[in-house]
């Protein structure tokens, strides 16, 4: 059972892709009968499945957030155990903005996700002095146009109450700080230490 746990561990950006191909394969299957909004979440869906195959080529993603915020040497942690707590995150929103597509409130969380990701992949270029871009910002970038435009989309053809916008960033900001709390636990990470470390980091880059 441990071998079998640490395979799926190691593999979770895999199977969370397996996960898309088959809700790809039944949205193919069933094109004609699905919303709108679904078709939407499934694009982004794709943006965001190969926005973390962008991050994570090398490991390039992993090596500027641990090293030079946490001051944590990847190559320490179990294989795969950085990437959990993303894989059931996406796997989650996404499938349940794909089920039930009459909450356009899930439909929302999802695309808020998409345009986050371009803002903070264009904030770490500042904030990191990096020279060329920050790993994952292309896709992240492509993502955040595509959240857009897929707003815009469903304001000319669908009519709805604003408070959706409300329960969208809700279902947004609890769903991401499960997924802070679950990562800082995963990778044996403290309150106390990454006070510490996001202290350190800030003195480094702005000064005292």
């Amino acid at each position: 059972m441990k071998k079998i746990g640490l395979f799926l561990l190691k593999n979770n950006i895999h199977l969370m892709t397996l996960i898309f191909v088959g809700w790809a394969v039944w949205a193919a299957c069933n094109w004609s009968d699905l919303l709108l909004v679904q078709k939407l979440t499934l694009g982004l869906y794709a943006w965001l499945i190969l926005h973390e195959y962008e991050e994570g080529y090398k490991n390039r993603f992993l090596e500027l957030m641990l090293g030079r915020v946490m001051g944590i040497d990847h190559r320490s942690l179990t294989p795969g155990v950085s990437h959990i707590a993303q894989a059931l995150y996406i796997t989650f929103a996404f499938s349940v903005a794909l089920l039930f597509p009459q909450q356009l409130w899930l439909t929302f969380a999802v695309l808020i996700l998409g345009i986050f990701e371009g803002f903070v992949h264009n904030m770490g270029i500042f904030l990191f002095r990096l020279k060329g871009v920050s790993p994952g910002w292309w896709t992240a970038v492509l993502m955040a146009a595509y959240s857009i435009w897929a707003i815009v989309v469903i304001n000319r053809n669908i009519t709805y109450s604003g408070i959706q916008w409300l329960w969208g960033v809700l279902m947004f900001l609890a769903c991401f700080l499960c997924l802070e709390l679950m990562f800082q636990k995963m990778i044996g990470n403290t309150l106390t230490n990454i006070k510490t470390s996001v202290a350190r980091f800030r003195n480094e880059r702005f000064g005292r």
